[in-house]
């Protein structure tokens, strides 16, 4: 059945049923008439953009996971801290549509004991190459889960490489120096982003329905609320003023 018939089939059907027919959306014609032949009923998927922004309280606005001390020949200073170094991570959940981000792979430097990329949003199977650009090693693991990723030595100046082949949230930390760490978010579907330096985000082509948006910040998740995607929903302000994790099953 080509389309032309199909076109001619759908105009003698909207004579007969009273409903307009236009040439312009040629392609749907065919599901089109087959449901309208069969009397079932025709579903349209829409999809909005969500859109918002997160404001963290000021003590969450210190780039540093864990404040602390150096530690110098005449005593002891606070750690520098940095603001919006570590911005926070907003996640969909319980949504159904969007194709799985791809594999791919994420390369992070430690250097000055610190990580250049605190948090890494990645697809199922990628990979994370850890460099250590310190002059003194790093035992890296991810506590609790050394099934994955045990206890190993990274000596200065080599490379390690750690593949997540499961959804979920994994921290990566030294054994060394508790405020070196790396949160990685695996993700199977399209619905997360990281904020811009104001807390900004837009996400687009959610379906229509009931969420879980998700927000994720100095390495624990620390916000979770139901949302109603639809074509009215205003941007959304979030605030997270507490530093205490969200429990989430």
């Amino acid at each position: 059945m080509n389309a032309f018939y199909v076109f001619r089939l759908a105009q003698s059907m909207s004579k007969r049923f009273s409903f307009p027919v236009v040439a312009a959306p040629v392609l749907l014609l065919p599901a089109l008439s087959f449901s309208l032949l069969c009397g079932l009923p025709v579903q349209v998927a829409w999809a909005e953009t969500v859109r918002g922004r997160v404001t963290l309280s000021e003590t969450l606005q210190n780039g540093r996971r864990y404040p602390g001390y150096w530690r110098v020949e005449n005593g002891s200073v606070p750690i520098t801290t940095t603001t919006n170094a570590d911005p926070p991570v907003v996640i969909m959940s319980d949504v159904k549509g969007g194709s799985a981000p791809e594999a791919k792979t994420f390369a992070v430097d430690i250097a000055g004991f610190a990580v250049n990329k605190p948090t890494l949003l990645v697809g199922v199977t990628s990979v994370v190459e850890i460099r250590n650009g310190d002059k003194v090693p790093h035992d890296l693991s991810i506590p609790g889960q050394e099934a994955l990723m045990p206890l190993e030595r990274l000596a200065p100046g080599t490379l390690r490489r750690q593949k997540f082949p499961v959804p979920g949230t994994y921290e990566v930390r030294s054994a060394q120096y508790p405020h070196l760490s790396i949160s990685v978010i695996v993700i199977d579907n399209p619905f997360a982003t990281v904020c811009d330096a104001k807390g900004n985000f837009k996400l687009p082509d959610v379906p229509d329905g009931k969420a879980t948006l998700k927000v994720w910040a100095h390495g624990q998740l620390l916000h979770e609320q139901t949302v109603d995607v639809q074509n009215s929903m205003k941007a959304l302000q979030i605030d997270v003023a507490s530093s205490s994790p969200v429990d989430s099953e």
